[in-house]
């Protein structure tokens, strides 16, 4: 049996149940960012998750943007167009004398620019792109027939406005004022090139505003030019995947259940461990589990396709579970079976079949110490006796030192985690899952092993922490430490006592089953 050894040097390989030393599947182990007793679990690296404003993770924004506000002339002049190539975006010289020196106000008139053939030049401009947003011509006008005439003799310009920086606004507001001849030939053009246009990150938004603006007999041929690409590359695209996750909540299932079918194949694991492909399976899990009364839900033939699909999807992290605990994107997805109370029943199965029996080893790990914690919390009574009985009792003391798993915790860098999420359940006044019997006794024990620790962990910040809290769950005052906190809580809480405790990520995947959402 292979050896490891606590921050104090207790030594493990003595332990019975104590998993092996924790692997990395994508990176060597690192060492964490620890700073003021706070643990990151990489949430500064996230980005806006997905398009719709009730969407995945709350911290984060909508991707779809309004036309007429003065976003257009703040958004980067920097982009990367399909293929990662970096393509500098600056303002066009507009025609001379189609300022006013004085207001700067545009003097030419939208018939001016499209007879004088500069319309290309405004499109692609700052404040050209936003005038011409301003001034977009009305319904049944000679001027509208005389702009779709434009693009429609100009092949491949569509496509053009629709990657650049600024046109890609106007093409927008031409989706949301275009009447059903026009929606037909847009249907057209963007049919044409839907992948490269899924990938680009200004063309994206342009996808997902036709998603919800044309009618189902123009977008679902759309979608189906999807079919036969690669769907792996939209789901981790760092911009495709925003247009996935619309298609999710815009279609009904079966128009897109071929895209879970495709990833559940060969390239499960290229998506769920993938920074993006983590919240599109997410939010699957999402769709596939929830219950609602709309009447398409209640159709027999989806209800059957999205239960053997939920089955599918749950197979394949209960398989692997243990793996993808462990790694740095997918966790967030298996937290999410944990917390989500309509999946209650794969959380017991992860519980029991990933979790049981590799507790410490788990604890120990700079991901899978979140999916612990997760279970602790939401965990079934019979689940969490279960947790709890193996963290106290499940491994066998070191023959010499007699260190058991929860000295090893208290003083792990992320173990101790663990233990302060122990002494939340263990204190807690507001949930009472448990008789008082279980929670006292666990109590006790807690409060034993940490008073009998005090010097050491005294000597901690996360240490300090956890001398704080046993104090707060006893009613008495914190002792000021330095930390963030100065002020007794006699009702012990997770957001009360412990502020640095507040995981950023955590709340994105609460208020995403709210829902919002963006994690």
């Amino acid at each position: 049996m292979s050896s490891s050894y606590s921050p104090l040097g207790v030594h493990q390989s003595g332990m019975r149940m104590a998993a092996p030393t924790p692997r990395s599947y994508n990176s060597p182990y690192e060492e964490s960012s620890i700073k003021n007793g706070k643990r990151f679990n990489n949430k500064s690296q996230f980005t806006p998750s997905c398009s719709p404003p009730n969407s995945i993770s709350p911290p984060f924004y909508s991707r779809n943007r309004t036309h007429l506000s003065d976003e257009s002339k703040d958004d980067s002049n920097r982009s990367f167009d399909f293929g990662g190539r970096p393509t500098l975006h600056r303002n066009n010289i507009l025609p001379s004398g189609s300022v006013d020196p004085l207001s700067g106000e545009i003097t030419y008139t939208f018939d001016r620019i499209v007879a004088e053939g500069v319309f290309e030049i405004f499109a692609k401009d700052k404040s050209g792109c936003h005038f011409l947003q301003e001034h977009y011509p009305e319904e049944g006008t000679a001027l509208r027939y005389r702009l779709f005439g434009m693009l429609e003799d100009n092949e491949g310009f569509f496509e053009e406005m629709c990657k650049d920086v600024f046109a890609n606004f106007f093409v927008q507001r031409m989706i949301e004022k275009s009447t059903r001849s026009e929606q037909k030939l847009i249907a057209v053009w963007l049919s044409k090139s839907m992948f490269e246009l899924c990938m680009n990150r200004y063309s994206c938004r342009v996808i997902q505003k036709a998603i919800e603006h044309l009618p189902d007999d123009m977008k679902v041929p759309l979608l189906r030019e999807l079919k036969s690409a690669d769907l792996v590359m939209l789901t981790v695209d760092q911009n495709a995947n925003h247009v996935i996750q619309k298609i999710f909540h815009s279609f009904d299932l079966y128009h897109w259940s071929f895209i879970i079918t495709a990833l559940l194949e060969n390239t499960f694991f290229s998506a769920v461990e993938n920074k993006y492909g983590c919240r599109v399976i997410q939010l699957a899990i999402e769709l596939l589990s929830e219950t609602k009364s709309d009447q398409r839900y209640n159709d027999v033939p989806e209800r059957g396709i999205r239960e053997v699909l939920l089955e599918q999807v749950m197979g394949k992290l209960l398989e692997n579970c243990e793996r993808l605990s462990s790694n740095e994107f997918a966790n967030y997805v298996i937290q999410h079976v944990i917390t989500a109370g309509c999946l209650s029943k794969y959380r017991d199965l992860i519980i029991e079949k990933c979790l049981l029996g590799k507790l410490l080893s788990m604890s120990q790990e700079k991901y899978a110490s979140h999916v612990v914690e997760k279970a602790l919390e939401h965990a079934s009574t019979p689940m969490l006796r279960e947790m709890m009985d193996e963290i106290f009792d499940g491994y066998v003391p070191h023959p010499e030192t007699k260190k058991d798993a929860l000295d090893i915790l208290l003083f792990h860098q992320y173990g101790n985690y663990v233990v302060q999420r122990m002494l939340i359940i263990c204190s807690s006044v507001i949930e009472h899952r448990l008789e008082e019997g279980p929670r006292g006794h666990w109590l006790i024990r807690l409060e034993g092993k940490i008073i009998r620790n005090t010097g050491k962990l005294s000597r901690y910040s996360s240490g300090k922490k956890i001398l704080d809290m046993l104090r707060s769950a006893r009613g008495q005052p914190a002792i000021n430490h330095g930390a963030v906190y100065s002020s007794p809580h006699k009702n012990f809480s997770y957001t009360q006592v412990n502020h640095d405790y507040y995981h950023p990520h955590d709340l994105s995947f609460n208020n995403a089953r709210i829902p919002d959402m963006y994690r």
